[in-house]
């Protein structure tokens, strides 16, 4: 498949629909019940750190070696520090930068995937179809991973969706330049990779997972972190 507009538009799907369904899934969450929204939110910080572990940062370093993927990782939790001293930060608002920042954190991640669709698609259709369908299910848990702390700050269902849709478009934008440019640098991508990481590792340590004990303390909420990083290892590995 060599059509550019055709594989763009692909990349656009796979993101798109991928995080907004996790957004529309957050729509029958109940916030009343604290003990439930930490354990989601346990989950998913467990289904980031296994993505990040296992998957984006593996993945740098083997395209471009540990210096590159050590700089991106830096730069990463560079931009989430930086970032969150432009958001505002106050007890009521405090889940409210949680999602944000954890959005453009998976925006980030969502560029090399589209890096990956597009150059996948020159390379030969097979390869481009089942490669969109994985990353089509890879970003549903991240896109309740960005609803959720959204949800236990009270935005509107219309905005979680649409923030939830914003993260994942990134992906057609990569899906274009790997289809126009057929090969991407290795080091590029591996920046890219390596970047969505950092930023992703932080948020989820300093922002997602304290968060959750805030809500709710218990052996089960460990349990569940647990569970979650088994289930981003089935969702890499799969």
């Amino acid at each position: 498949m060599e059509n550019i507009n055709l594989i763009t538009l692909i990349g656009f799907f796979v993101g798109t629909v991928g995080t907004g369904l996790g957004g529309v899934l957050s729509c029958f969450i109940k916030t009343t019940d604290k003990k439930f929204l930490a354990l989601l939110l346990r989950i998913t910080g467990g289904i980031m750190l296994s993505i990040v572990a296992f998957d984006l940062l593996p993945e740098a370093y083997k395209l471009s070696g540990a210096w590159v993927a050590f700089i991106g990782l830096v730069f990463g939790i560079g931009l989430v520090v930086l970032m969150e001293k432009i958001l505002p930060e106050n007890n009521s608002n405090h889940f409210l930068r949680s999602g944000l920042l954890l959005g453009i954190s998976i925006a980030l991640h969502n560029l090399p995937e589209g890096l990956a669709v597009g150059s996948s698609f020159i390379a030969g259709n097979a390869i481009g179809q089942n490669l969109s369908i994985v990353l089509l299910l890879h970003n549903l848990p991240e896109g309740l991973a960005v609803a959720t702390p959204l949800k236990i700050s009270k935005v509107p269902n219309w905005k979680i969706i649409l923030i939830t849709i914003l993260s994942g478009a990134p992906t057609g934008v990569g899906a274009f330049i790997g289809a126009y440019l057929g090969q991407i640098s290795h080091s590029f991508v591996a920046l890219c990779l390596a970047f969505a990481g950092g930023a992703m590792l932080y948020v989820t340590l300093d922002d997602i997972l304290p968060n959750a004990k805030a809500l709710h303390k218990g052996r089960a909420s460990s349990l569940f972190i647990i569970l979650g990083f088994i289930l981003g290892l089935m969702i890499i590995y799969l």
